[in-house]
């Protein structure tokens, strides 16, 4: 045929890089992978998003105070959870600092709006 090269002759090494002739080539027949899950950290994850969600809406003025506390709450708690258990707690430590973060602007619009009813 053309373009391939002819096969070799008898006693001869195949070229290299291609099997021999009329063997199959080599398959690797290794165990099927195992996956391993990490542990999850829910603590951390609902820390997380009650201490956005108060960052964004402090300005309603309970809601804000509220998902603010519970961010600290919830980040704390999956601090120490994550660390118990091995899990990761970057979303728990972001939740705290976020839930932190809101209850200033919360209680600081809480306070403003308490002072303009008085007016």
């Amino acid at each position: 045929m053309y373009g391939q090269p002819p096969p070799p002759a008898y006693g001869q090494p195949p070229p290299y890089g291609q099997p021999p002739y009329g063997q199959p080539a080599p398959q690797w027949l290794g165990a099927p992978q195992q996956f391993v899950q990490a542990p999850s950290n829910g603590m951390g994850v609902a820390g997380f998003v009650t201490g956005l969600l108060g960052l964004l809406l402090f300005w309603i003025p309970i809601l804000g105070i509220v998902l603010a506390l519970l961010g600290v709450s919830l980040g704390g708690a999956g601090i120490a959870s994550g660390r118990r258990r091995g899990a990761g707690t970057g979303l728990a430590i972001t939740g705290l600092v976020l839930g932190i973060l809101a209850l200033v602007p919360s209680i600081l619009f809480l306070l403003a709006l308490s002072g303009a009813a008085h007016l």
